[in-house]
């Protein structure tokens, strides 16, 4: 999993892989820091070279979560 940050105020819109379609793709928006939910975990399959361009640009920031440290037990 991944997990995105949003570092900015305002929200961020990324184009992602749709979980239903295969081939399609849809819009992620990232809330802004003031709201308080500005984390999005996101599957590895989903992302795409556009979440790595908005990294570079400095909107946001990513960070690799493996999926075992999300399993409660």
């Amino acid at each position: 999993m991944i997990e995105i940050t949003n570092k900015g105020r305002s929200p961020v819109q990324l184009v992602v892989r749709s979980k239903l379609a295969p081939r399609a793709f849809t819009t992620l928006i990232v809330p802004g820091i003031g709201a308080g939910k500005n984390v999005v975990m996101l599957e590895d399959e989903m992302t795409t070279d556009v979440v790595e361009r908005v990294e570079k640009m400095g909107l946001i920031t990513t960070r690799y979560v493996p999926n075992t440290n999300l399993r409660k037990g």
